[in-house]
C-alpha cells in the first residue's frame, strides 16, 4: 500500500536561530519565509530517548502573513539523529482547521532546517 500526499507549499529553507541542549530535552528555534504562512517563527521541544539518538517532540509556530493576519499552529512528532543531521516527522494543526504532515531535516553545522509540508486536511 502506498500513500500519495499533496504538497501544501514548495520546500522551505529556514534558519536555525538557537539551540539549547538540556539534561532531558533540547529546544531548537527557527525562522523563515514559508509561502502561504508568511514569515514563520517556530520552536521545537525535543525529548530524548534512552540513548539520546532520537525521541519525541512538540512544536509551536506563528506565521505572520500580513499586519492583520497571523497563522498559529502546534504539533507533535518523532525525531532521530543520523550522524550530525536531525530528521523530524510531525503532525501539525493550524488555527484555520487545516492539518499538515511535516518532514524536516536539520543541519546544525549549516544552521539550516529544510521543511516539506503536505496536506492532511
Amino acid at each position: 500500500m502506498s500513500l500519495t500526499l499533496e504538497e501544501r507549499q514548495p520546500r522551505t529553507d529556514m534558519e536555525i536561530t538557537s539551540a539549547d541542549y538540556g539534561e532531558s530535552d533540547a529546544v531548537i528555534t527557527a525562522e523563515g519565509n514559508m509561502g502561504e504562512y508568511g514569515r514563520v517563527y517556530a520552536s521545537y521541544h525535543l525529548s530524548y530517548n534512552a540513548d539520546r539518538s532520537g525521541g519525541t517532540y512538540t512544536a509551536q509556530g506563528r506565521g505572520f502573513i500580513d499586519y492583520d493576519t497571523i497563522a498559529s499552529g502546534g504539533g507533535v512528532g518523532v525525531w532521530r539523529r543520523e550522524g550530525a543531521l536531525i530528521h523530524m516527522d510531525e503532525l501539525i494543526n493550524i488555527n484555520d482547521g487545516t492539518q499538515n504532515l511535516g518532514k524536516i531535516v536539520i543541519d546544525p553545522i549549516k544552521r539550516t532546517m529544510i521543511m516539506d509540508v503536505y496536506v492532511l486536511s
